[in-house]
């Protein structure tokens, strides 16, 4: 059912969907006086995702995370409203590659600030469990802001039952075991996305990559190390020099 034209919140109406996720529809929206946002509009079943991402980045504030301005329900969807992010997501944006080749400067940027969001999260006591190029929405000059919360938590919460987070192309060894995830499960998404821009396709942190002369090929190799222990805890000090 389309939704354009419904009115959210404090007088925030929706224009037209800008993406889509495995848990909901995000649109353009603009609020009464006329300025941009984004409404991220759940499946009616994805109430729990919908409230764990509100608990969670209600309270942040950081230039390269889009802030939640607040919550309503539309057609019995959970909906949150949220400021907007410009720009396309990562994969959609570098469709050069290999991007760190031609597009040195503007990805490095990406990645740095992709690095600060991570940095101010995790000392949040916050992880993202979710770093894949989706979830990067990213501006012409290479700015760049980490989006959906819906999958964060705290650092090392334990479930149940082992639950696994994330994606698998961009998971951590320790994720797609179910264990409980920390600060390194995000760097090592971090470090995937590098070995896509270094190698031009998405590389298999399993298997030895061929030498590749780029100097931040080390920096991927320690990101995407297989025992969790070896990895950084901390973006700080992560972040490729330009």
């Amino acid at each position: 059912m389309a939704l354009a034209g419904q009115v959210v919140g404090d007088g925030v109406r929706l224009i037209r969907p800008i993406g889509r996720g495995s848990h909901s529809l995000v649109y353009f929206a603009v609020d009464g006086f006329g300025q941009p946002c984004a409404v991220k509009v759940f499946h009616a079943e994805m109430t729990d995702f919908a409230e764990r991402e509100f608990q969670h980045a209600s309270g942040l504030d950081h230039p390269r995370l889009a802030s939640v301005l607040g919550r309503d329900t539309l057609e019995g969807r959970p909906v949150l409203i949220s400021t907007l992010a410009r720009g396309e997501v990562l994969f959609s944006r570098y469709v050069r590659r290999a991007a760190l080749k031609t597009e040195r400067r503007a990805f490095l940027l990406t990645l740095a600030h992709l690095l600060g969001a991570l940095a101010y999260l995790h000392s949040c006591g916050l992880v993202h469990r979710d770093i894949k190029p989706e979830n990067i929405v990213v501006e012409l000059d290479g700015s760049a802001k980490l989006v959906d919360l819906d999958l964060s938590g705290t650092a090392l919460e334990t479930f149940p039952v082992p639950t696994r987070f994330g994606t698998a192309a961009f998971q951590s060894p320790e994720a797609a075991r179910g264990e409980p995830l920390g600060p390194e499960a995000d760097l090592y998404g971090v470090g995937m996305l590098l070995g896509w821009g270094i190698f031009g396709s998405l590389p298999d942190a399993t298997r030895p990559m061929p030498y590749h002369p780029d100097p931040l090929c080390s920096l991927y190799l320690t990101l995407t190390r297989q025992d969790r222990q070896q990895r950084p805890v901390t973006p700080r000090g992560s972040a490729p020099k330009f």
